[in-house]
C-alpha cells in the first residue's frame, strides 16, 4: 500500500461533503454567538448596578453625608471592585474564543462528523465550492434522465463510490484513489498485521476453494484442527469454489470469539472444522539457519509488527550461532515507511536512513540515532518486485556498504502516500513526496541497480540468486 502511514490515524482530515454545513453547525453558531454576546452585555450591566449596591453597603451614601468614609470600607470597596473586574475580563477572554471559534466552523476548520466526532484541521475544507458544485446539475440532469430510460437497476450508493473512485483516478497517479469504508477498514487490518480470523495464509486453489497455505502453530484454526495444504470448499454452509479470494477470505475472517465451520479437503478426505476467531497476528517474517551458520531471513512485506518480527528473528538467528545473514525482499511490495526506517536503525549505523521532498522542495530526514549495527556479514536479494519500502531498504543498506545487493533491478516506487480518513469511514489515499536514500539517490521510475546482477533462472535445480546471495556472504566470512 506504500504509506507514510505516520498520518493515518491523524485529526487533520478532510471531512466529505455530508458533514461540513447543515443544521448542526448553524445550532453551533447560535450557541457561540449571539447568546452568550447578550449575556455578556447583561453582565457588564449587572457589575455597574453592582457597584452602586456596594456603594451602599459600605456606607458611600454615608460619604457624601459625612465628608469621609472610614479606611477599611474603602479596601473592602476597592478589592470587590478587583474581583468583578477580573470577572468582566475573564467574559471578555471568553466572548473572544467562542467567536474565533464561529469563524473557524464558518471557514470549515471544524467538522462534526456522523459518529458526533470533532474534527479540526489546519487548512479550511467545506463542501460549499470546488468541482463538486461544478458538476452537480450535469451529474444531476443524467441521473435524471437514466432513471426515467435506463433498463436497469442502479444501486445509487456503489454509483457514488464509483464516481469518487473516478475522480481521484482522473489525477493520472495509479497511488492516488479513494477507499470506501469496507475497504479502508480492510486496509488498515492489512498495514498493522492485526486482525480476526483463523490465523492462516491463504491463495486461490487450482481445483476451486481456498487453500490454506500457512496454518499458524498458534491461531485458532491450527488449535481447531485444520492444516497447511487443506483447501477449503465450504464457510458456513455456503460453497466457496467458484468465489473469488477477497470474498472467500472475508467469510472465514470475522469478529473475535465468533465461530466459523470450514469445510475442506485433505488428500482424499471431506473434512470439517469449528473455529473460534481469535486476533491474528500476521507472520511478515519467516527465517531459518542454513548450513555453515548462515542466517536466512525472508520478509514479505513492512507492516506495523514486521519491525519486532525481524528484530527478534536476527536475535534468535544469532543465539544459534549466525556467522552471516541472507536477507531476501524479492516480490515484497513494500509498506510503511515507519516499519522500514526502524529496520535499517537497527541495521545501520547512527546516521542519515531516508529524506523525502515535498512539491515545495521541503525536506524531512529519517536518522539512526540508537546505537544498534548488524555487523555480521550482509547479502539482500532483490527483483523486479521489490518496491517501495523494499527499496529504501536496500538502497540504504548499499549507500552505507552494509551489504550486497543481488539480483536484478528493483521496480522503482520512489514516492510516499499518506491516507486521510473522512468523517463517514471512507478514505483517500494519495501522493504527498518523493524519497531520496541516503546519498541521494532518485528511485523513482528507476529503481535500485544490484551490486551483482543474477537473474532467477527457472530452469534451474537450485534458486539461483539465493545461491549467489550465500556464496557471496561465504566468501566475506572466509
Amino acid at each position: 500500500m506504500d504509506n507514510q502511514n505516520n498520518n493515518i490515524y491523524s485529526n487533520d482530515n478532510v471531512n466529505s461533503d455530508d458533514f461540513n454545513a447543515g443544521d448542526n453547525i448553524n445550532a453551533i453558531n447560535n450557541v457561540n454567538a449571539d447568546n452568550d454576546i447578550n449575556a455578556g452585555n447583561r453582565i457588564n450591566n449587572s457589575a455597574s448596578d453592582n457597584r452602586g449596591n456596594i456603594g451602599d453597603l459600605y456606607g458611600m451614601n454615608d460619604l457624601r453625608r459625612n465628608a469621609q468614609p472610614p479606611r477599611k470600607k474603602k479596601s473592602q470597596g476597592f478589592a470587590s471592585g478587583m474581583i468583578i473586574g477580573a470577572v468582566s475580563a475573564f467574559m471578555a477572554v471568553i466572548l473572544l474564543i467562542l467567536s474565533v471559534a464561529a469563524v473557524c466552523i464558518a471557514k470549515g476548520y471544524i467538522h462534526i462528523g456522523v459518529n458526533g466526532d470533532v474534527y479540526i484541521q489546519s487548512d479550511a475544507v467545506t463542501d460549499s465550492d470546488g468541482i463538486g458544485s461544478e458538476v452537480e446539475g450535469k451529474l444531476n440532469a443524467i441521473d435524471s434522465v437514466l432513471e426515467s430510460f435506463y433498463f436497469g437497476d442502479v444501486d445509487d450508493e456503489t454509483a457514488k463510490d464509483n464516481i469518487y473512485k473516478a475522480y481521484l483516478s482522473s489525477y493520472g497517479d495509479k497511488y492516488t484513489m479513494y477507499y470506501t469504508a469496507d475497504e479502508y477498514k480492510a486496509l488498515k487490518e492489512s498495514t498493522n498485521g492485526k486482525f480476526y480470523g483463523i490465523g492462516a495464509v491463504c491463495q486461490l486453489s487450482g481445483e476451486g476453494g481456498v487453500l490454506l497455505v500457512d496454518v499458524y502453530d498458534n491461531g485458532a484454526g491450527y488449535q481447531a484442527g485444520l492444516r497447511s495444504g487443506d483447501r477449503v470448499v465450504n464457510v458456513d454452509g455456503r460453497d466457496i469454489t467458484d468465489m473469488e479470494l477477497s470474498s472467500a477470505v472475508a467469510l472465514i475472517k470475522g469478529d473475535k470469539g465468533t465461530s466459523v465451520t470450514l469445510e475442506v479437503i485433505r488428500g482424499t478426505e471431506r473434512l470439517t472444522f469449528s473455529a473460534v476467531r481469535d486476533a491474528v497476528e500476521a507472520k511478515t517474517v519467516s527465517y531459518t539457519l542454513l548450513d555453515n551458520n548462515i542466517g536466512y531471513l525472508s520478509i514479505s512485506q513492512f507492516e506495523e509488527v514486521t519491525t519486532k518480527q525481524f528484530k527478534a528473528a536476527v536475535e534468535d538467528l544469532q543465539s544459534q550461532g549466525m556467522k552471516g545473514l541472507v536477507i531476501d525482499i524479492r516480490n515484497n511490495p513494500g509498506g510503511l515507511l515507519d516499519t522500514v526506517v526502524g529496520m535499517l536503525k537497527y541495521m545501520l549505523p547512527d546516521g542519515l536512513i531516508v529524506y523525502t521532498e515535498d512539491k515545495q522542495g521541503n525536506r524531512k530526514e529519517y536518522k539512526g540515532q540508537d546505537n544498534d549495527e548488524f555487523n555480521l556479514p550482509l547479502a539482500v536479494i532483490v527483483n523486479g518486485n521489490s518496491a517501495s519500502a523494499s527499496e529504501i531498504f536496500a538502497g540504504a543498506i548499499q549507500d552505507y556498504g552494509k551489504g550486497t545487493i543481488i539480483g536484478t533491478q528493483t521496480y522503482g516506487k520512489g514516492i510516499v502516500q499518506t491516507v486521510k480518513p473522512l468523517t463517514d469511514g471512507s478514505a483517500i489515499k494519495f501522493t504527498i513526496a518523493k524519497y531520496f536514500t541516503p546519498k541521494g539517490q532518485d528511485i523513482h521510475g528507476k529503481g535500485v541497480t544490484p551490486d551483482m546482477v543474477v537473474e532467477y533462472d527457472t530452469d534451474a535445480d537450485v534458486d539461483t540468486q539465493l545461491d549467489a546471495a550465500i556464496k557471496n556472504v561465504e566468501a566475506q566470512i572466509n
